[in-house]
């Protein structure tokens, strides 16, 4: 590949590749926090939806990984690139108001929804509800066209370079093994066709999609029929369901979804190891919460560098282990007499 242009054009795609695993992975803990923040058993509906996009994400992330060692990438996720909280994402190319926002660590409620539905907002957008790394950079309107630039670069790209730019080794792919049921399947990135395969998982599950106009997706990749993350977090925002004839531009108007904000722990919003008094129980926790945060990253920046078993392990002893720590926290004044109980802080330990 003696071409500059093509040179250049191959570094563009795996630094956008990079930046869409950052982006993955950083809408994560936000929506934990919030999901964890939740009294059980209150609010099981919303919960419910929170879960299934938390899943969802953990799989586009794995999805992204195997289009980045497919065309000859190393997938990075080290203390550099962890995300840092209150995070401010930027989405630039169209002007419209609201794209550049914070995403913070807070507790479930009407303005964290409002934020999470900005995050997945569509290419089109949709009803403007009155919304009640330190810094993402996304050169895209949305989350969608950020994806469909990429996906054209691919095409560019393997027309270039016919049989070349898919060159990795395929033992770096993550399969459908190593991934628990419940959020999709994994794709296994060979070729152009099953890299847009991947992508197109991540994009109709992602931002904006409507699930009665899914027919033709679901048939190609398999995939049972989804509602779009931006339309779950609607229907939390609105309090009730949608329905088939339902207008996608506007508000569901379905049965009631039961949404009660004030069964929730009042945890303290992006708080950091420094918040909490030293020899405190609740630096205790968050520091076994962190240790643990960072031994899943670690693991997971070897599931997608080679030794692709580490992601069940990951998952397992890392996402499920922290959870409990995560509720006990929440449970816990910050300091005797606060009214604020504590909040892991999803910091990166060496």
């Amino acid at each position: 590949m003696s071409d500059p242009s093509v040179e250049t054009k191959r570094s563009m795609l795996l630094e956008r590749l990079q930046l869409a695993l950052e982006l993955e992975w950083s809408t994560l803990p936000p929506y934990l926090v919030a999901l964890l923040s939740i009294r059980r058993p209150k609010n099981r509906e919303a919960a419910d939806l929170i879960r299934g996009v938390a899943m969802e994400e953990m799989l586009h992330f794995a999805l992204v990984a195997n289009v980045i060692n497919a065309v000859g990438g190393a997938p990075r996720l080290t203390r550099e690139n962890c995300p840092v909280y209150p995070l401010q994402m930027t989405f630039e190319g169209r002007a419209f108001a609201d794209r550049r926002f914070p995403i913070d660590l807070a507790p479930f409620s009407k303005d964290a929804i409002a934020t999470f539905m900005k995050i997945e907002q569509p290419q089109e957008p949709k009803l403007h509800a009155n919304w009640l790394r330190a810094e993402i950079d996304v050169p895209a309107p949305t989350i969608g066209e950020f994806y469909a630039g990429i996906l054209t670069l691919l095409d560019e790209l393997d027309a270039a370079m016919p049989g070349a730019l898919f060159s990795g080794d395929p033992a770096r792919q993550l399969e459908a093994d190593y991934f628990w049921a419940g959020g999709g399947a994994i794709t296994a990135v060979r070729d152009l066709a099953t890299a847009k395969q991947a992508l197109a998982i991540v994009i109709e599950q992602g931002e904006g999609a409507w699930p009665w106009s899914q027919e033709a997706f679901a048939k190609t990749t398999g995939e049972p029929l989804s509602m779009g993350h931006y339309y779950r977090f609607s229907e939390i925002f609105h309090e009730r369901h949608y329905l088939e004839t339902d207008d996608p531009h506007g508000a569901p108007s379905g049965p009631p979804l039961e949404v009660d904000y004030t069964g929730v722990y009042p945890i303290r919003v992006n708080a950091k190891a420094s918040d909490y008094p030293a020899d405190s129980r609740t630096a205790a926790l968050n520091d076994a919460f962190n240790r643990r945060y960072t031994m899943m990253l670690r693991q997971l920046e070897e599931a997608v560098n080679g030794h692709p078993k580490e992601l069940y392990t990951a998952i397992m002893n890392g996402m499920h282990g922290m959870t409990s720590t995560a509720r006990e926290l929440m449970a816990t004044p910050v300091d005797a007499g606060s009214s604020e109980t504590a909040c892991p802080t999803f910091e990166w330990i060496d």
